[in-house]
């Protein structure tokens, strides 16, 4: 049986200073630096989508325990990952781990952050959001819905036209955390099965024809 653990585990496993500031939801240069690293990377990406181990790890990724052991520590100073559980395996206490929740970004705060880390940020986010894709469609699950929703549209903008429409996408957003609220209230009353959904938006300027 899995024991499920609160944040007093940085604690009890002799984390540095640094880890217990970091503990919680992650700054952006601690994200660049645990992108740093491609096992790092793999490790992050599986912890995003479900609880694993270091062994579990391992054998997902086919990398020596030590090695995956070592970069999930990392992960774990930076504030990237936590320890949700534990559980006594043949005589020994494994470890099981999730990614920790990264807070949106204001428009301020993403335009203080040099290039390099919004490229390392918006590398990640599209490396998860292609992955997830391709796992809905491989499964069957992408268009098991008729009212799923999946549009590319090539625009000829304006600087003022960018912006007008960056913020209607913060609007979209906000839209689309109220109704995953009102959901979970619903289905709190209902019982009903919740319906699991990625919703994703883009904007971007593209670089221009050859």
């Amino acid at each position: 049986m899995t024991k499920r653990l609160k944040s007093q585990v940085v604690d009890e496993q002799g984390f540095s200073q640094e880890a217990r500031e970091n503990f919680g939801r992650p700054g952006h240069e601690q994200l660049v630096k645990g992108l740093g690293h491609p096992v790092r990377v793999e490790c992050l990406t599986i912890l995003t989508k479900r609880v694993a181990s270091p062994r579990q790890l391992s054998a997902l990724l086919e990398h020596d325990l030590s090695n995956i052991s070592y970069h999930v520590r990392t992960l774990v100073e930076l504030g990237l990952v936590e320890l949700v559980g534990e559980e006594s395996v043949r005589g020994a206490v494994a470890h099981f781990y999730k990614a920790v929740e990264r807070p949106l970004l204001a428009n301020a705060e993403w335009e203080a952050l040099s290039p390099e880390v919004r490229k390392a940020i918006s590398a990640y986010g599209w490396d998860i959001l292609i992955r997830d894709a391709s796992d809905a469609i491989a499964k069957g699950t992408f268009d098991s819905r008729s009212d799923r929703h999946l549009t590319r549209t090539t625009l000829l903008l304006d600087s003022e036209g960018f912006n007008h429409l960056s913020k209607l996408m913060d609007g979209l957003l906000e839209a689309v955390l109220s109704e995953q609220a009102a959901a979970a209230e619903r289905m709190n009353k209902s019982g009903e099965k919740p319906i699991h959904a990625v919703a994703a938006t883009a904007l971007f300027p593209m670089p221009e024809p050859e």
